[in-house]
């Protein structure tokens, strides 16, 4: 597919020359979720998504502090929830993949950023995501993808949180993010979507993957220092799955 000169709908990082982009700036995309900034122009030495991906990994080292930490069969961010975070976390972001607690609850991705420690879920969930209320749940919302419940199934996730909070301390916020990747997020939830506002049931945040990345890039009161001490002790703690 061909590089199309168009609006970010979510912004983005240039694969180029690594600026950012902010929501709806114009930009060259390649419809496989590559982006570059106009001053560096189409990507025509760059392959659809593989190789313009490859060059936002996140790298160690004195010319970053973002680790993304992964098997070796993840390396390549093409899971939507990877790409998101490979492409827009925030440069003192940590991420760990893969993970389970020592309660033996299994983590998609655990993210240490300023605003707090997030465990991130992702769903495969095709269909229309709507968040709202039916005749028989009583006045309360409830999360319907395909016409499918799911809410029940959201709220689970929410347990992340105490294993999280168990080994990071009281002090830490934590939060929990559940990304659908597959969704449908239809015309009802463009007014939240695009003032970058993810669905909230109960303490978890619901969202497409680009969106919930960008809540969690959110100022926090976390340092840097802070950062990379608790990055390094949920590595050290959390085991690989």
């Amino acid at each position: 597919m061909g590089w199309v000169r168009k609006p970010t709908i979510w912004g983005g990082v240039c694969a180029s020359c690594g600026s950012r982009l902010d929501h709806l700036h114009e930009a060259w995309l390649d419809g496989a979720g590559a982006v570059r900034c106009l001053a560096c122009g189409p990507g025509d030495d760059l392959g659809p998504g593989g190789d313009a991906l490859a060059s936002t990994l996140p790298r160690t080292g004195a010319a970053s502090r973002r680790h993304h930490v992964a098997p070796p069969e993840l390396a390549a961010p093409e899971h939507p929830t990877d790409r998101a975070l490979s492409e827009l976390l925030a440069r003192e972001g940590y991420v760990l993949t893969r993970r389970a607690t020592p309660r033996g609850r299994e983590i998609g991705h655990v993210v240490v950023v300023p605003s707090g420690v997030w465990a991130v879920e992702s769903r495969e969930w095709a269909g229309r995501v709507e968040y709202r209320t039916t005749p028989t749940s009583g006045g309360r919302h409830r999360l319907l993808v395909g016409e499918v419940d799911r809410t029940a199934e959201a709220e689970a996730v929410a347990a992340l949180a105490d294993d999280l909070a168990a080994l990071v301390g009281p002090a830490v916020p934590v939060e929990v993010a559940l990304a659908i990747t597959l969704g449908d997020w239809n015309l009802a939830s463009l007014p939240s979507l695009v003032l970058n506002r993810p669905f909230q049931h109960g303490p978890v945040w619901i969202g497409p993957p680009r969106l919930l990345v960008a809540r969690i890039n959110a100022a926090g009161p976390l340092e840097r220092a802070a950062v990379e001490r608790l990055g390094a002790v949920l590595e050290a703690r959390l085991s690989v799955r």
